[in-house]
């Protein structure tokens, strides 16, 4: 039987490995030692290139309407949702800074 490639697992997993990308990037930059730095770019540009095919990936299954937790976002990725979820649309009726809130209706007299 065949995995569904448009699952909410699938989408955890490319978070996951985007994740660990970030992770090796940093290390590269930081803590691992190379001979020349002609070599650490070489290697920074090989992991910045899968991280560009998994972000891709990840970005095309949510575009299909695949959803995930925002909880496994990788941590690349937080800082751009909440400045998603803050940011209000430009058709919103609150975009303006404008109440949102409903004049009161009036009331018909009972008989």
């Amino acid at each position: 039987m065949q995995a569904n490639a448009y699952s909410q697992y699938a989408l955890n997993d490319l978070h996951q490995a985007i994740d660990l990308m970030d992770r090796k990037i940093v290390h590269c930059n930081t803590l691992e030692s190379f001979a020349s730095e002609a070599a650490r770019e070489a290697h920074l540009r090989k992991l910045s290139s899968k991280r560009t095919a998994l972000v891709k990936s990840a970005l095309t299954l949510a575009a299909l309407g695949v959803r995930s937790d925002p909880k496994f976002l990788p941590r690349s990725f937080i800082h751009i949702a909440q400045q998603e979820s803050n940011s209000v649309p430009a058709g919103h009726p609150g975009a303006d800074g404008a109440a949102t809130t409903k004049p009161p209706s009036r009331r018909g007299k009972r008989r």
